[in-house]
């Protein structure tokens, strides 16, 4: 590609329309990428932005939000650097692998912002050596989207296969059998130390691609070394500390963390509730493809009605702004936005705790406005704990916790505090027992009784 000129990029960046957490970090990434690219001795392109991205994976071993917000910073620097330079930045690459460069969208307000936005495709998925796209990613990721898992899922996936492709140290994965994956799981158990968890994850996306992908019969390898499961004792807060939570938090986040606390509700349960899910007359949340991909109801707190009717101005007001820009509707599950193809325009889909700014959906490419971050509400509650001296390591969810506890000690049968969880097992449900006040947790300790204080220092 040519060298091109974009070394006031930084200025750009402080004038760009974005949060001041985004401008921090797509700063930190980007100065971080043209480090990479000036170690290397390599040009500033599209190819070594792919270099980069699979660099910072096996250097950091990231999560998936982490990979999507360098990319995000990286895609931003070169739009950016084109609009700057008045021309398109070539890539140096195959003409096979142009239709993958990053391509300039009209920003909302411009004169052909009506017109269909092709948009940008995200830079992934990443190259290997030589720079090609390896066989398995590829496939992996045609199977996935026809079958129209999630986004997360997808990341998810991708991470804990590139992982494996490491350990093989190959990107012949259709090779690999049952003795390489057993080595793999025992690699993850005994000397990464990982959860049981986690090594479930990195065995049903392994099968998942030998698989559906491969369509290879994997016959038995379930002598696999797994991780030790570790039971933890849930955390939750006690009424007092809740209304202490609270007053900490401006009136939007404080509206939020009702609703998660009211309602027992997931972190991208509560995230992804859309207008439509809110039934302010009856007083009941529709909880949408929740674990398991099951809707439920929920219960919502009378108190909080009044507070979200004028929250629903506001969010009017939001919506008809991003309608008068033509901002690309918002996103859909697939096979909704094939039925209904403008449904992502209309109101009752509008995302409830909509983001303050547009970003970039990697998939369609599309700018357009999402929800609310799950990263900047879990570090608004965790500042508001620290404000508030609560002796709690306090999440979302947390939150979950609470309203489970609270609700067994109010009297509620452990049944109907299933369905309002959505657990498939009442065993799941029994972990917040303790708050049943029953023998066990209700008897004195034995120190009690003999009445000993320990002297005052």
């Amino acid at each position: 590609m040519k060298e091109f000129d974009f070394s006031h990029w930084p200025e750009r960046l402080a004038q760009a329309p974005l949060p001041d957490r985004n401008k921090h970090s797509f700063a930190i990434s980007i100065r971080w990428y043209l480090s990479f690219c000036r170690r290397g001795r390599g040009e500033v392109n599209h190819q070594s932005a792919r270099d980069f991205i699979v660099w910072a994976e096996a250097e950091k071993k990231p999560q998936p939000w982490q990979i999507e917000e360098w990319k995000e910073a990286i895609r931003w620097f070169f739009r950016e650097a084109k609009a700057a330079a008045g021309s398109p930045i070539e890539d140096r690459t195959s003409s096979s692998d142009k239709s993958r460069a990053v391509i300039k969208q009209p920003t909302p307000g411009n004169d052909d912002s009506a017109a269909p936005r092709p948009g940008p495709l995200p830079i992934a998925p990443q190259c290997g050596e030589g720079g090609r796209i390896p066989a398995w990613k590829t496939a992996f990721l045609t199977v996935v989207r026809r079958r129209h898992y999630s986004y997360r899922t997808e990341q998810s996936y991708l991470v804990w296969l590139e992982r494996f492709a490491r350990f093989c140290r190959s990107d012949d994965l259709q090779l690999r059998g049952p003795e390489e994956i057993k080595a793999f799981l025992d690699d993850l158990a005994l000397d990464q130390r990982l959860s049981a968890s986690s090594q479930r994850q990195a065995l049903n996306a392994v099968v998942f691609l030998m698989r559906e992908v491969f369509e290879k019969e994997l016959g038995d390898f379930s002598d696999y070394r797994r991780a030790k499961v570790r039971t933890h004792a849930p955390s939750w807060l006690t009424a007092e500390e809740v209304t202490c939570l609270l007053k900490q938090l401006n009136l939007r986040w404080a509206l939020l963390t009702c609703v998660a606390f009211g309602g027992g509700l997931r972190l991208m349960e509560l995230l992804r509730l859309r207008v439509k899910d809110v039934d302010l007359e009856q007083q009941i949340i529709t909880v949408r493809a929740g674990k398991g991909d099951k809707d439920r109801l929920v219960p919502l707190a009378q108190v909080i009605v009044e507070p979200l009717r004028k929250h629903f101005e506001t969010l009017r007001q939001i919506y008809e702004m991003d309608r008068r820009e033509q901002i690309a509707g918002v996103w859909l599950p697939d096979g909704l936005e094939r039925k209904y193809p403008n449904a992502g325009q209309e109101w009752p889909w509008f995302w409830l705790w909509p983001a303050d700014h547009l970003s970039l959906d990697p998939r369609s490419g599309f700018h357009r406005r999402h929800h609310a971050s799950d990263w900047e509400f879990q570090r608004i509650i965790k500042q508001a704990a620290a404000r508030a001296r609560l002796n709690k390591r306090v999440t979302p969810h947390v939150l979950r916790h609470s309203f489970a506890s609270q609700a067994l000690d109010g009297g509620m049968d452990l049944r109907t505090l299933q369905e309002l969880l959505g657990h498939k097992s009442v065993e799941t449900t029994m972990i917040y027992a303790h708050a049943m006040r029953k023998p066990g947790l209700g008897v004195k300790s034995p120190l009690d009784r003999i009445g000993f204080l320990p002297p005052a220092q």
